[in-house]
């Protein structure tokens, strides 16, 4: 049922696009990459040892369109690393946590932007769902006592959630210059959450934070 609303929504926002382009009053193209780091931990139900946040990187390349003043659509594609690490003896450090996670995802999402401007600067919000697709996992495990998800790959490796985030960017002529923060909560569970299963939740957070450079193709600079 949430995997129905989480498409239903992408869809609805892809047909809107073109509707909204008949009676835009603006029509301005960017395209650019992106690049940054990233933050993620899981929510495993049930717990059996405090999660802890993973740092990784994340870039890709970004398409935006701004049909109205203050409004408008972007639709990204991303590799983004994610995963988790385990603190089983109480170290409260780092480089002595006894377990480690490493996901690594392509992910596309499909977001609403909306901002306002201060001169040549914009502050804006984005907001929409986002479906990613597992390339590869890897695990550090050093742990006295081995957990459920010691050794378990993941599952389900299509995952699906939503994002928002904001920030603010420079317009200096065609060239965009930008930061931006973001939260992304996955609906989708990382192993099979069926009856009897060794998990019932099993959902990543991810917070990231970019640097991003976007071209304007076209509209006024």
């Amino acid at each position: 049922m949430k995997f129905s609303k989480i498409l239903f929504t992408g869809l609805l926002s892809l047909t809107s696009l073109p509707l909204a382009a008949q009676y835009n009053t603006l029509s301005e193209w960017y395209i650019g990459p992106s690049a940054g780091a990233t933050a993620s931990t899981i929510t495993l139900v049930p717990k059996y040892v405090d999660k802890m946040y993973s740092l990784g990187k994340n870039g890709g390349l970004t398409l935006r369109y701004i049909s109205e003043n203050h409004f408008g659509f972007q639709l990204e594609c991303n590799y983004l690393e994610s995963g988790w690490m385990e603190d089983q003896l109480g170290y409260k450090d780092p480089k002595k946590y006894s377990y480690s996670r490493q996901l690594n995802f392509v992910e596309i999402p499909f977001l609403m932007h909306t901002y306002t401007s201060i001169g040549p600067t914009r502050f804006f919000l984005n907001i929409g769902p986002k479906f990613s697709y597992l390339l590869s996992e890897s695990e550090s495990n050093r742990t006295l006592v081995p957990l459920l998800e010691h050794g378990k790959l993941v599952e389900r490796p299509f995952q699906y959630g939503v994002l928002g985030g904001g920030g603010f960017e420079v317009h200096l002529g065609p060239t965009v210059l930008g930061l931006e923060g973001r939260y992304c909560y996955n609906l989708s569970n990382i192993f099979n959450d069926a009856v009897g299963m060794d998990f019932v939740t099993s959902d990543l957070q991810v917070i990231t934070l970019n640097l991003y450079l976007l071209f304007q193709l076209t509209g006024n600079n």
